[in-house]
């Protein structure tokens, strides 16, 4: 298929909580502890800021690239002050009352600027440069991409438009969030590339799956 020979506005959008100890990654702490579970979290959003705004610099011919932090609290809240937040990125408050109303007004208001947008969490340090690259390239041929994570939700979703129908009434943090998910695309009528499947960083068990350098990757095992 022939491309547009206009760059692609693709607007990346981070859902992220304030890495503070106790409350952050609470499933973490009996293997990390309360300091060591919100230290990783910092660690996790730090690269996933570091991995964004990298292609705001990274200049292409195809690509225009933003990146919007959707915070809670707000940006203004003390428990952001750890955290280095690198110049170029777009600070704003979360609005919803559960992931999905919070995921579809970010979706949104990303697409007022943007001709497609990417959605993804802070807990997943398998999406990287790369593969954020990568699901913009998919989204010149498709309405959306989606990369499913192993315990059946997911870590990133892109869409060229934006329809609620994709957040609304659906079992987040079960693994029925990919599943119903790609049947909410079907039924909107969008075409969607799926990806290969990632590790979202929720239990001990998944440690194993971070940066083999990182040394919480130590801490994990494997479930029996």
């Amino acid at each position: 298929m022939s491309k547009d020979l206009s760059p692609l506005k693709v607007s990346i959008q981070i859902m992220a909580k304030a890495p503070v100890a106790g409350l952050a990654k609470t499933r973490l702490i009996p293997a990390l502890g309360a300091e060591g579970a919100a230290r990783l979290a910092k660690k996790m959003l730090g690269k996933i800021l570091q991995d964004s705004v990298a292609l705001i610099t990274d200049v292409q011919e195809s690509y225009l690239f933003s990146v919007n932090l959707w915070m809670t609290p707000s940006p203004d809240s003390p428990s952001w002050l750890s955290v280095n937040i690198p110049t170029g990125i777009n600070l704003y408050s979360q609005r919803g009352d559960d992931l999905g109303e919070r995921m579809s007004y970010a979706a949104a208001q990303g697409l007022t600027n943007a001709d497609a947008i990417i959605l993804v969490g802070s807990d997943c340090p398998e999406i990287n440069t790369t593969v954020l690259h990568q699901a913009a390239m998919a989204l010149y041929d498709h309405d959306a991409c989606l990369i499913p994570s192993a315990d059946g939700g997911y870590a990133l979703l892109g869409l060229r438009r934006h329809e609620p129908r994709l957040f609304a009434d659906i079992p987040w943090s079960t693994n029925k969030v990919a599943e119903l998910t790609r049947q909410r695309l079907l039924e909107c009528g969008m075409t969607f590339s799926e990806f290969y499947i990632v590790h979202d960083i929720d239990e001990a068990e998944d440690l194993i799956h971070l940066p083999s350098e990182w040394p919480e990757s130590k801490f994990g095992y494997t479930a029996v």
